[in-house]
């Protein structure tokens, strides 16, 4: 039960523009809780935001939910631990440092002026293609 897939699909890009405009709204004040992009501590921020999402993706996966589809206001789905081999986990390697990588960009490009930041962000779907196709062909 819940909102058609068309609603859920706008509720999805509403909450996204949302989210992202609070994560960079979050991002420039906790850089400068930490003394600004010049005190240091920018590339600690962003090892710690990833470090926290993968404490809170490993949580979902342990209690067994998706909780994605509330944002579009559906019931959420029940879901198992991947399967994965070591060969997939080290295939993965590429693609997660580099998404890495542009987390940590959009950090540092976000301590400085946030509209900078904006573009920054707006190239990751950009960067992602690229390693996709350059790491798996597709």
């Amino acid at each position: 039960m819940g909102a058609s897939d068309k609603v859920a699909l706008l509720f999805f890009f509403f909450w996204w523009y949302a989210g992202n405009t609070k994560y960079n709204e979050y991002n420039k004040g906790a850089l400068d809780a930490v003394g600004g992009k010049t005190a240091g501590m920018t590339m600690t921020v962003s090892t710690m935001q990833l470090g926290v999402c993968a404490v809170y993706a490993l949580l979902l996966w342990i209690i067994g939910l998706n909780p994605v589809k509330l944002c579009g206001f559906q019931a959420p789905d029940k879901q198992s631990v991947p399967k994965s081999t070591t060969s997939d986990i080290v295939k993965t390697l590429p693609v997660g440092f580099c998404a890495a990588a542009a987390h940590s960009s959009s950090v540092f490009a976000l301590g400085g002026d946030p509209l900078f930041g904006q573009i920054v962000k707006a190239g990751e779907p950009v960067v992602s293609a690229l390693v996709g196709r350059s790491s798996f062909g597709l």
